[in-house]
């Protein structure tokens, strides 16, 4: 099966980005939170100036946060994802509200299906090593990504385990439930992925 990355940056609008405030405000910084946020948090995310119009269904943050639109969102709902979704407001650099709601994907699962023997990446007899013999050592710099499908399951959204990646996986097949309800989403396919 094809599975896809998740891209902030379109063809059309460009690089979509901007920072997120949470409420209450995090303890951490948001990048080190591993638990699950509180019951009753939010969000208020405020989109770069060079966002003139937002219409896409997916895009990061400069703070970690993933953003996801409400019909992104009751698709994966659909689905074992495991993911804790966080109301979010979203507004322009100048304050002006975005039409639509939104939410961010957090607590997204991490796999450990990147295949450390097909896969280019830096150091790569060092950090296959720290597979078998740990502590685990996290790779950094990739050229060439292959996943161990096997052991995917049936995981339609998800991050890679021990690697610098923080864009989220697709499958294609739930790729293909977003194309035909007319989802804007920009993918690139992880096994022709090259930095």
């Amino acid at each position: 099966m094809l599975y896809y990355f998740l891209e902030s940056q379109y063809p059309r609008s460009g690089f979509i980005s901007g920072g997120t405030t949470f409420i209450p405000p995090l303890t951490v910084n948001y990048l080190a939170m591993e638990d699950r946020l509180p019951e009753g948090t939010t969000a208020e995310v405020q989109l770069l100036s060079s966002v003139r119009r937002l219409k896409a269904d997916y895009f990061e943050t400069t703070t970690g946060t993933r953003v996801v639109s409400d019909r992104l969102k009751s698709l994966l709902e659909q689905h074992s994802t495991g993911v804790q979704f966080i109301p979010a407001t979203v507004s322009h650099h100048d304050g002006r509200p975005v039409g639509g709601s939104f939410w961010i994907a957090h607590h997204l699962a991490s796999l450990d299906v990147f295949d450390y023997e097909q896969s280019d990446y830096g150091r790569k007899a060092v950090i296959a090593a720290s597979v078998q013999q740990p502590p685990r050592k996290l790779v950094k710099v990739v050229s060439r990504i292959r996943l161990r499908q096997s052991e995917i399951g049936d995981r339609e959204f998800f991050q890679l385990a021990y690697v610098n990646m923080p864009k989220p996986i697709i499958s294609a097949a739930f790729y293909e439930i977003c194309k035909a309800h007319k989802l804007n989403l920009h993918v690139t396919e992880v096994e022709d992925f090259n930095k």
